[in-house]
């Protein structure tokens, strides 16, 4: 198992509990979905600032290497759908609340937002979040969503189970009579 299969099997698990009572199957269809609808879509939750912060960290969690990356498979507007859509509003407050947390710690650490810090800064920045336990609505809780929501959306996209995962999107033929 590489580690973007590690990342697809834990990536369904983790949203769960933001997104309700869905089987897993439930959470799939709901990631195929929601990528269906993006075409043309417009930010409804994210402002212009939060927009280009999920894009950026989404492709630090996720870059673009032999094969696609974050932003070309559009999950920074998949989780802006998926919260403007199907998270109740007290996750996409906590949420926002968070990614605004994460810049007044740059602010404070680093002398500026999240965007305008050299990426060796970012890169600690981040590794100091993952995997810490913060209050809701901090900066380690909304780092926690947002990675859980990048792999959801990277693995429910129809380009990387094609062509990444080598998951058949629509099944092929049925052959039930061939001679064993």
């Amino acid at each position: 198992m590489n580690r973007r299969e590690l990342l697809r099997l834990l990536g369904g698990v983790a949203v769960a509990p933001m997104l309700g009572p869905l089987t897993p199957e439930g959470l799939w269809d709901l990631g195929r979905s929601v990528h269906t609808r993006l075409a043309g879509h417009i930010a409804r939750s994210l402002d212009a600032h939060q927009l280009k912060t999920v894009t950026h960290v989404a492709e630090l969690i996720l870059p673009e290497t032999a094969t696609p990356g974050a932003t070309s498979v559009k999950v920074p507007e998949f989780i802006d759908l998926l919260l403007t859509e199907s998270f109740p509003t007290t996750e996409r407050d906590r949420f926002l609340k968070g990614l605004a947390d994460i810049d007044a710690r740059s602010r404070r650490i680093y002398g500026g937002v999240f965007l305008d810090l050299r990426a060796a800064d970012q890169g600690a920045m981040l590794e100091a979040l993952d995997g810490a336990k913060g209050a809701e609505g901090s900066a380690e809780d909304a780092f926690a969503t947002l990675k859980d929501l990048t792999i959801y959306g990277y693995f429910t996209s129809e380009v990387v189970m094609r062509d990444v995962s080598r998951h058949q999107v629509i099944p092929g033929r049925f052959d039930g009579c061939i001679p064993v």
